[in-house]
């Protein structure tokens, strides 16, 4: 199982559980996704869980603000180095 954190505008971040070719967004009790303020809460937050990889996901919208976007530019992809 691989954790996949999506950054967003604002600082927030939401986290996946990747498991095979699927996706599951993690959520509070009420059901609403969990958000986080920063990496360091997130892997706080996941300390205990053994996941095989952690992946951070980037979409700048610099560029589509300036027009410099084309649509078809690949998000930024880091791996984290949390073992």
């Amino acid at each position: 199982m691989n954790l996949l954190i999506e950054s967003f505008e604002g600082g927030i971040y939401l986290a996946y559980r990747v498991e095979n070719e699927h996706k599951y967004l993690i959520r509070d009790e009420e059901q609403h996704p969990l958000k986080f303020l920063s990496l360091e809460q997130i892997r706080h937050h996941f300390r205990d869980d053994n996941f095989s990889s952690a992946t951070l996901i980037h979409n700048n919208a610099y560029d589509e603000m300036c027009g410099e976007d084309d649509g078809n530019s690949p998000p930024l992809e880091i791996d984290l180095c949390w073992h």
